[in-house]
């Protein structure tokens, strides 16, 4: 058997025993008959007659790349008969052949005494995070993976990019070398949270702890901190931060305040003490149902005191304070204080009810 490999024949007789076994371009004794011999799973039959020399040749088949990967070799039927790695020759009886490198396809007709060359193109993401890119065919097929900063080998075609979910077009041509751009978004800020990006239809995409950078194709996304949300712009080869401002209300109660947007709507909440961060703007925070302005400004922590009030009192009953309008914002049980900003407050015992004013950073006690 004749091969330009270094490679191994197998033998097998009518019944599918192998018979026997050599290297390629050496002979092997049989007896007279009908045999199927076999080069990586490729099979030619062939008739052994007394005295006489049969022989069959091969072809190759070679994936030239530049990748440190390697290629699988399939029948018509889609049975993997072979693999390699990428620029070693294998060698095959002549028939067409479906070769795929990174579940991307493409046939070989290998031919007697001669190597069918093909050639993938590469693709490769540059970005300076520690993370992966992911290749899909037009049907949204994921083909392949990979580590930012190394190239994947790809047969012709048109392909889709994700990186952090977003999504770029990409050519692959044979021999050619693809770099696709990539800009990473950041955002900075000094509390111990996660921010969110999100594309233009709202879908979120990726997440990462304040201060972590993400890489992404050029576009235009949406960034939330807690809620809070900024359009941002991701260009190629540059980094895009968002100084994120941190918010909190200080205050010696074990309680949460709640930070809301200028239309009303919830975007967190914490306990006393401890910051949240948002986008730069304007916001209120609410504590026991009171509302005061706050502000978050770009890589600045705006702190607002909180005072409290207290009934000191025997017993286990409850008080309650209202605002000056008359409206309930707390109740709590006797020497338990609750948090509020400063200004003036109504206490009520039963059908009772006492001035008390509250002054940030202190706490006013009502004795009963």
């Amino acid at each position: 058997m004749m091969a330009a490999t270094d490679t191994y024949f197998y033998a097998f007789d009518s019944a599918g025993k192998q018979i026997g076994s050599h290297a390629a371009n050496g002979m092997l004794p049989l007896r007279p008959g009908d045999y199927q011999i076999k080069v990586n799973n490729s099979v030619h039959p062939i008739s052994v007659q007394s005295k006489s020399l049969a022989k069959c040749s091969t072809g190759a088949v070679q994936v030239a790349g530049k990748t440190d990967e390697y290629y699988y070799v399939f029948d018509g039927a889609g049975t993997q008969l072979a693999s390699a790695h990428i620029n070693a020759a294998t060698s095959l009886f002549p028939a067409i052949y479906h070769i795929r490198l990174n579940n991307t396809e493409t046939t070989a007709n290998v031919q007697a005494g001669s190597t069918a060359e093909l050639k993938p193109g590469t693709i490769n993401v540059e970005a300076p995070t520690d993370e992966y890119y992911y290749v899909f065919d037009s049907a949204a097929k994921q083909l392949a993976s990979s580590h930012v900063a190394k190239a994947t080998g790809l047969f012709a075609g048109n392909y889709t990019l994700k990186m952090n979910n977003s999504e770029t077009k990409a050519e692959i041509r044979a021999g050619g070398d693809s770099n696709i751009p990539v800009g990473t978004l950041v955002a900075q800020g000094s509390t111990d949270e996660y921010y969110y990006v999100f594309n233009n239809a709202g879908t979120q995409l990726a997440s990462a702890h304040l201060a972590r950078p993400l890489a992404l194709f050029p576009g235009t996304f949406t960034v939330k901190m807690n809620n809070s949300a900024m359009s941002s712009t991701v260009a190629p080869a540059a980094t895009t931060e968002v100084i994120t401002g941190a918010i909190v209300l200080q205050g010696n109660t074990d309680e949460y305040y709640y930070i809301f947007d200028q239309t009303g709507t919830q975007l967190g909440s914490a306990h006393l003490g401890k910051p949240l961060s948002f986008v730069p703007g304007e916001y209120s925070a609410k504590m026991n149902n009171v509302r005061v302005p706050v502000k978050a400004e770009p890589g600045r922590t705006n702190e607002y005191q909180m005072g409290a009030v207290t009934v000191k009192a025997g017993g286990s009953d409850y008080y309650y304070v209202f605002d000056s309008n008359g409206t309930q914002l707390a109740s709590a049980q006797f020497n338990h204080p609750v948090a509020l900003p400063a200004g003036t407050y109504s206490v009520k015992v039963g059908n009772n009810a006492r001035p008390a004013t509250v002054t940030a950073g202190q706490a006013a006690v009502v004795n009963w």
